[in-house]
């Protein structure tokens, strides 16, 4: 059926518009990019800090009080939406190969920083390197299923990794800010994006 006096050239138009609004309408979730990215640009400087004061207690109540507070802050932030949907015919599939990606990645995180130092394959100080090596990979998928400034991110703190692997000592200083700004602002993009579209439930984005 034609929507126009083009034919088949309308028809052809309307579907590309109805596919480009279905692709865009994706909500990844973005607020725990913005929680981990808050808690890990504090905490990381913080226990780097005190493992050169020679503080082992207040380096691991930095961690775990950033572990704590970001489990508990996803819980609840995810409990406020009750399984509801953010946005009008969100598409779910991309949104759900956004979770699986942050699962995976966290999780062999998770377990290479238990076994890697327990088995000496990966000396302990070099656990955040781990981690940075861990978001870096994470982001950059992302950014593959999503939108761009994941991609960007991504490489950002790859670059940060790097140069914390060269000076290992100051891991923590150098991963927090390029891990912590680097999970909030494409997150913060993100969230912009989904609030436009829940106000605008009909524009499409870019």
């Amino acid at each position: 059926m034609s929507h126009g006096t083009n034919g088949p050239a309308d028809d052809l138009q309307f579907i590309r518009r109805i596919m480009e609004r279905t692709q865009a309408r994706i909500d990844p979730h973005a607020f725990h990019f913005v929680l981990w990215g808050v808690l890990v640009l504090v905490a990381y400087p913080l226990a780097n800090w005190a493992d050169l004061a020679d503080r082992p207690g207040l380096r691991n109540w930095a961690l775990g009080a950033m572990l704590g507070l970001g489990a508990l802050g996803s819980f609840l932030l995810e409990m406020r939406l009750k399984g509801r949907a953010r946005i009008e015919g969100e598409n779910t599939f991309v949104s759900r190969q956004v979770v699986l990606l942050v699962a995976y990645h966290i999780g062999v995180a998770s377990i290479l920083s238990a076994t890697g130092p327990a088995t000496g394959f990966i000396p302990g100080p070099y656990v955040p390197v781990l981690w940075g090596l861990a978001y870096a990979s994470m982001m950059y998928a992302i950014g593959v299923v999503y939108t761009r400034e994941y991609m960007v991110s991504g490489f950002a703190i790859l670059v940060g990794t790097l140069i914390a692997l060269f000076r290992i000592e100051y891991a923590g200083m150098i991963l927090g800010p390029f891990m912590g700004i680097g999970a909030m602002v494409p997150g913060l993009v993100a969230e912009r994006r989904v609030a436009r579209m829940r106000t605008r439930p009909t524009e499409l984005e870019p």
